[in-house]
């Protein structure tokens, strides 16, 4: 009898080892498995339209033919290219949307065996312009006095110049700024998709930008030609302008 109360003890003592072994599988190392936390990283990317919001002119001014076969300059001539170029200077203040206007000649060579022979004489200045679209007017005034002015030179000559499009510093600091936010937006958008997705709680640990935006306007330049030079303004297409980043999240 005593045996048997314990066979039945022993036998009552593995079967509560058993349970508490499967509710310890249960409850812990199920727990741990589920807690386990997930790493990850994936490329995430947006973009915007743009169109540019200033125009760029450059104006060339080079010697014309009589100044570029002169092999000598008397400085009476001298004085007459640099009285020139006095007035384009004052001319363009006035607008204040030029820079630039300083020119410098120097006479030119032909070199034959070994002889350096006077060929001529070199110049070269340009006016660099910015200008926004309401200011095309001005523009078209400013270009047609300094074509006045040149006119009455004996030995410069003027470039008709492209208008190109282009983004102005601000709208360029603008637009980028929109991009990092709509990227990071987009980022942790993600959280709530890959929470629901993997069952977990997920969160948005790091976000590196790995391409800076920059726009490269594309144009086809309009004009028209006439005693009073009038440039119109190039067709101008939106521009698409993209950013791009890795974004590492960690789920629980």
């Amino acid at each position: 009898m005593l045996a048997f109360f314990k066979g039945l003890g022993i036998g009552f003592l593995c079967l509560v080892l058993f349970v508490a072994g499967v509710i310890f599988n249960v409850e812990f190392l199920n727990k741990n498995k589920t807690t386990q936390t997930l790493n990850f990283s994936r490329s995430i990317e947006t973009s915007m339209e743009a169109k540019p919001d200033i125009f760029h002119a450059n104006i060339n001014f080079w010697a014309n033919e009589n100044l570029s076969t002169q092999t000598f300059l008397s400085n009476e001539d001298k004085i007459q290219i640099s009285n020139t170029f006095n007035q384009i200077l004052e001319r363009s203040k006035k607008e204040n949307f030029c820079s630039g206007g300083s020119f410098s000649l120097e006479p030119n060579f032909s070199y034959k065996d070994g002889v350096q022979t006077p060929k001529g004489q070199r110049l070269h200045a340009n006016l660099e312009c910015e200008f926004t679209a309401d200011k095309l007017e001005n523009f078209n005034k400013l270009l047609n006095d300094l074509n006045s002015i040149i006119a009455k030179s004996e030995f410069i000559g003027i470039s008709t110049p492209a208008l190109e499009p282009k983004f102005s510093k601000q709208t360029l600091k603008d637009n980028k700024e929109k991009l990092y936010s709509e990227l990071l937006k987009k980022a942790y958008s993600y959280e709530k998709i890959y929470s629901l997705d993997l069952n977990k709680t997920c969160i948005l640990k790091n976000l590196n930008i790995e391409s800076i935006p920059n726009f490269y306007p594309r144009a086809l330049n309009s004009m028209k030609s006439a005693d009073n030079m009038e440039l119109s303004l190039p067709i101008v297409k939106d521009e698409e302008q993209s950013i791009s980043g890795t974004a590492l999240f960690i789920c629980k």
